[in-house]
């Protein structure tokens, strides 16, 4: 069930018109997800192969408005404004509520208040006693609600979420560019250390943005997530924390520092799809 103070039966009721169509609930969301990431990220070929796909459909036979991709962006367009009025994760509320009737979702994610507690556990937006750049990581993150939470109370932190559905994934990255966080999103297993793609979102006055790194950047990414976890092991096991070996800042930097166009999180991402 949806988390009780987010009402998303208006989405739910946009993305099942296009359901109705003769598509299932899963293929509509993953869509619709694919479509919203593709378009911030300017990445038309993808997006329109999505499209010609509902297109051939017969879908061009609906009225202005009524058409599948108009329905998808009228949705984003939704899912915008209840996250302007909650401040939550929205987008995984949809997922939960409407693959409800689907096998093929089968997820619940920990709700908002669980969220709120454990970040409060973990410290998060406390004042620390160092210079460094607070970390957030999450090797689980489903569609990225603990970030979101942590990324309200700390906003300047960097935050890292890793999922080994792609979907889920998709979701989070979705969402630290909606909340115009600087993070990086892992696709992959963490059991295992297993990264398969990643996004990087990064903040800008004007609104996040999101890209997906090459397969170089990824394997420097995963390098850094490595190094970066073996360090914290070697100064958990050090007797005296404040007597240990000289430690490099540039270990401790994130490895993609590439400036990413700021696309803000709008309609205007759908503009251009006819």
């Amino acid at each position: 069930m949806a988390s009780p103070q987010i009402d998303v039966d208006e989405i739910v009721a946009t993305l099942e018109q296009i359901r109705q169509r003769g598509h299932s609930a899963h293929t509509v969301f993953r869509d619709w997800v694919n479509l919203m990431l593709f378009a911030l990220q300017d990445r038309d070929d993808p997006y329109l192969e999505i499209v010609d796909d509902y297109r051939e459909r017969g879908d061009m036979a609906h009225p202005d408005g009524q058409r599948s991709v108009d329905l998808f962006a009228k949705a984003f367009g939704q899912l915008q404004e209840r996250m302007a009025a909650t401040d939550a994760d929205v987008l995984g509320a949809v997922y939960e509520e409407y693959g409800m009737s689907s096998d093929a979702f089968g997820q619940h994610f920990t709700p908002h208040s669980v969220c709120e507690t454990m970040a409060e556990i973990a410290g998060v937006g406390d004042e620390s006693d160092t210079d460094d750049r607070q970390t957030v990581l999450d090797p689980a993150c489903g569609s990225g609600r603990m970030l979101l939470v942590a990324g309200r109370k700390q906003p300047d932190a960097l935050f890292v979420g890793q999922d080994k559905d792609p979907l889920c994934a998709r979701m989070t990255a979705l969402n630290c560019c909606f909340l115009n966080l600087d993070a990086y999103v892992i696709q992959g297993d963490s059991l295992t250390v297993e990264f398969q793609r990643a996004w990087q979102t990064s903040y800008s006055s004007l609104g996040g943005s999101v890209r997906e790194l090459d397969d170089d950047e990824v394997e420097e990414l995963h390098e850094w997530v490595t190094d970066a976890f073996e360090n914290t092991v070697e100064a958990e096991n050090q007797p005296s924390p404040t007597q240990g070996a000289d430690t490099d800042s540039e270990d401790r930097t994130p490895p993609v520092a590439t400036s990413v166009p700021s696309e803000q999180a709008s309609l205007g991402a759908f503009e251009g799809s006819d």
